[in-house]
């Protein structure tokens, strides 16, 4: 029960990680963050109404509830390729220890949904991000980013940034699809 257990929350972590569009680019180097308590009020209020403006709180709500809905297909998928690897088990076990697992997903996601769809949840994230962009921006910056938040371009650019954001995706793979097949063309022994 451990291992199924560290599982689900490893498989939660990365359901999570993978749909934030910077899990696709590489880690800044660590910074040393002010502790929450030691940020000046003045900056904490600022970040707090920048992340108000960029939507922080919701967009994490979504990316936990997308999460909490890829969770049944991750888990099934991670606890069969670590059943299906171990030497120990014979194909009979290992066919009783998977009917076992799936039995167990739907308990599981039910209490990861649970614990995804807490608001303490969204606060405890929204106060660890605060110190992060109290690091990096100083009080006098945050006010003419929140400046410019307030403005209707910038609203604007907010509304309609996911659409463009697809848009640039699919013109992207077109692009490289293009590439790699005339690639193919050009030498077709790289196709096999």
């Amino acid at each position: 029960m451990k291992n199924r257990l560290a599982a689900l929350f490893g498989s939660l972590v990365m359901a999570v990680s993978t749909l934030s569009p910077a899990a696709a680019q590489p880690a800044a180097p660590k910074s040393a963050a002010p502790q929450a308590g030691s940020i000046d009020p003045a900056v904490n209020k600022a970040v707090r109404e920048l992340l108000d403006h960029l939507q922080v709180r919701e967009h994490l709500q979504a990316r936990f509830q997308m999460g909490a809905s890829q969770l049944p297909q991750i888990l099934l998928q991670g606890h069969t390729a670590r059943i299906n690897a171990n030497p120990k088990l014979t194909a009979d076990q290992k066919k009783a220890e998977l009917a076992i697992v799936t039995n167990d997903i739907p308990r599981m996601v039910q209490g990861a949904q649970r614990a995804l769809s807490d608001p303490k949840l969204l606060d405890d994230a929204v106060n660890a991000i605060v110190p992060i962009y109290a690091s990096k921006f100083t009080l006098a910056e945050l006010n003419e980013i929140n400046a410019f938040q307030r403005r209707p371009v910038a609203a604007k650019m907010r509304s309609v940034q996911p659409q463009a954001a697809q848009e640039v995706n699919d013109v992207v793979k077109r692009l490289i699809t293009e590439r790699v097949g005339k690639l193919l063309q050009q030498n077709p022994a790289a196709a096999k």
